[in-house]
């Protein structure tokens, strides 16, 4: 990892980076995206690698994590791919320290940012407080179903592999509650009811 300190549009935080990576659409993402995260993210996903095994049981929590760690640290540990690490100055600590840690690189770089990426629902609503509170920037906090929209929007993916990638995160994460399927298709302008079953849908 290189904390090369090039920041691209799109911010994300340790739990989105697990999701994403969990689906089919990973390895597009990382031939096609231009990611940014902070080094304290990069080490919570070191972390979870390091303690977790990767051979507790399938469809586990534990295997989840550490199989969606081990695969989103590929990337920023690759020259060649466009994921990028940037330092968190003061660094937080914590459990929710990667959520954290990205609100406080937009809070100190606010124009660089287009989108944040999280799924947590106050670490939202916080960063979008702080783009609201500059109007030289259109950004976002989404929820990282946006991230696989993101590659729709590129082209590179079709609308049934975009829904299906959606359905695998959402179940695979566990967020099929009311508020987590209402986060995660918030901001996505794309109609899944021909290729998911109801209970993923808003």
């Amino acid at each position: 990892m290189v904390d090369d300190a090039v920041r691209h549009p799109v911010i994300v935080d340790t739990d989105a980076l697990i999701a994403v990576a969990n689906t089919g659409l990973w390895s597009r993402i990382m031939d096609n995206l231009q990611l940014t995260t902070t080094n304290v993210c990069y080490h919570e996903l070191q972390r979870h690698v390091r303690e977790l095994s990767e051979y507790s049981p399938e469809e586990t929590r534990e295997r989840w994590v550490h199989d969606g760690s081990k695969r989103a640290l590929e990337p920023f540990d690759d020259e060649d791919t466009s994921f990028t690490t940037v330092p968190c100055v003061p660094r937080p600590h914590g459990e929710d320290a990667g959520e954290k840690s990205v609100q406080t690189e937009i809070e100190q770089h606010t124009k660089l940012y287009r989108f944040a990426i999280s799924m947590d629902k106050h670490g939202r609503r916080a960063i979008n407080r702080v783009f609201a509170d500059t109007e030289e920037t259109t950004g976002k906090a989404v929820a990282p179903t946006f991230l696989l929209y993101l590659l729709l929007d590129e082209g590179k993916c079709t609308v049934a592999e975009f829904c299906q990638a959606c359905g695998e995160m959402l179940r695979g994460e566990g967020w099929t509650g009311y508020q987590a399927i209402e986060a995660a298709w918030a901001a996505i302008p794309v109609d899944c009811s021909q290729y998911l079953q109801s209970d993923l849908l808003p």
